[in-house]
């Protein structure tokens, strides 16, 4: 087709088990305006053959001679897509019906945006329901530092920004290093709807496949964007690292309650750099709220693995007693009424309703 307004990306490999909705989640979009970029990346399954049985004008397939891996073949796409604007796309995911409408619109409103992210609902490989992903946009900014709440597949993004930072640069973790990177110079931005299901198969990467390579690869990106704002010599302990990822264990097998006290502070440091860092992201109001929410989020963690009595000391210690009750008391309400719910007593007798 000539002139599309957009290009949708797609790499696969070995994903013939979903391909077929994953393609039709795609064709069947609002906005159709659009070409679709295919790339296989060293199938030895049925995907080639689905990918051909297709016939939509729209769609571009193209065949890596060898199995590259995510990231070259993702750049290759970058630079073989015919349009500015590049809508990412994964083979075993599902792409609601009006995803690239409401992107594209966005984007076309906001010209200094260079990457848009979307909500999405996480489902198991035979589709089910597990959880939604509603993080509040406001957030992701500060909390990119730390993680990363942007789920690939659902981005959309400007090819110029993206080869302005270096592309794909990262074996494993090569979303997060993109993110991060398009952070520091242009706009991101997150449309607070669901627009995608984000399958948990089997042969994901970064869950699966690949866990390992991708955690190590992820704790080398938070430790990167830590000394963008403190410094080239800033070191952490593992176990503070892990805790601001949002790992509490390692720190809590410690049980030494000055060492989460240490690492608090380091985090509100941290908090504190970021706020003063010039950034065309950088909200000083939505940085301290971030930053309240996930210390409140790392206490409430430990207070849950620590034994007792050091997990009331950390309360006392971090003057979260009072909070944490409430939180606390509030649970136990939400629980017992949960249990009124799917039980009623009758006669001395429990009945299942």
């Amino acid at each position: 087709m000539s002139n599309p307004k957009l290009t949708v990306l797609m790499p696969v490999y070995n994903a013939a088990s979903y391909l077929h909705e994953a393609i039709d989640s795609i064709l069947q979009q609002t906005f159709r305006d659009f070409e679709f970029l295919i790339i296989d990346d060293g199938s030895t399954d049925q995907s080639i053959a689905i990918v051909q049985s297709y016939k939509d004008p729209r769609i571009r397939f193209v065949r890596n001679e060898t199995n590259v891996g995510i990231a070259a073949t993702l750049n290759r796409g970058i630079e073989l897509a015919s349009c500015e604007l590049i809508a990412r796309m994964d083979a075993d995911d599902i792409s609601y019906p009006d995803r690239l409408q409401k992107q594209y619109d966005y984007m076309m409103h906001d010209s200094a945006c260079a990457l848009l992210s979307t909500w999405c609902r996480v489902v198991t490989a035979a589709g089910k329901h597990v959880r939604l992903e509603r993080y509040t946009s406001r957030f992701f900014y500060y909390n990119l530092t730390f993680e990363c709440w942007i789920y690939h597949p659902t981005v959309m993004f400007r090819k110029a920004a993206v080869k302005e930072v270096g592309m794909y640069s990262m074996p494993y973790s090569e979303d997060y290093d993109l993110f991060w990177k398009l952070a520091q110079k242009f706009r991101i931005a997150n449309l607070g709807e669901i627009l995608l299901d984000y399958r948990l198969s089997p042969t994901s990467l970064n869950t699966v496949l690949r866990k390992k390579e991708y955690d190590v690869a992820n704790r080398k990106n938070v430790l990167r964007n830590l000394r963008h704002y403190m410094g080239n010599d800033f070191s952490i302990p593992e176990e503070y690292l892990e805790c601001l990822r949002h790992h509490t264990v390692p720190i809590a097998t410690l049980n030494d309650i000055p060492k989460i006290v240490d690492c608090l502070a380091i985090l509100e440091q941290i908090t504190e750099q970021i706020s003063k860092t010039p950034n065309v992201n950088r909200n000083e109001n939505d940085i301290a709220e971030a930053a309240w929410f996930k210390r409140d989020f790392i206490v409430y963690q430990l207070f849950q693995e620590l034994p007792w009595p050091n997990n009331l000391w950390l309360l006392v210690k971090t003057r979260k007693l009072n909070h944490i009750t409430r939180k606390t008391s509030y649970a136990l309400r939400w629980r017992i009424k949960k249990i009124k719910h799917y039980f009623s007593f009758s006669n001395n007798k429990v009945i299942l309703i």
